[in-house]
């Protein structure tokens, strides 16, 4: 029989292994970054010309 120092040692790792999992597996599958739109249309009528692409050119009227 496992000593009670062992059994309280081993429940806490369980404890802290499981502490955030899916919270953790989120992360890992959707990253941390919030989404935020890149192509908006106020993001390419600021940018330079020479940034965007022929179609977003052509879109923007550059």
């Amino acid at each position: 029989m496992a000593s009670n120092t062992k059994i309280t040692r081993f429940k806490r790792a369980q404890r802290a292994k499981k502490a955030g999992k899916a919270r953790k597996a989120h992360a890992r599958n959707h990253g941390t970054t919030p989404k935020f739109a890149v192509h908006s249309p106020e993001a390419i009528a600021n940018a330079p010309a020479a940034q965007l692409s022929p179609a977003m050119r052509e879109a923007a009227g550059k």
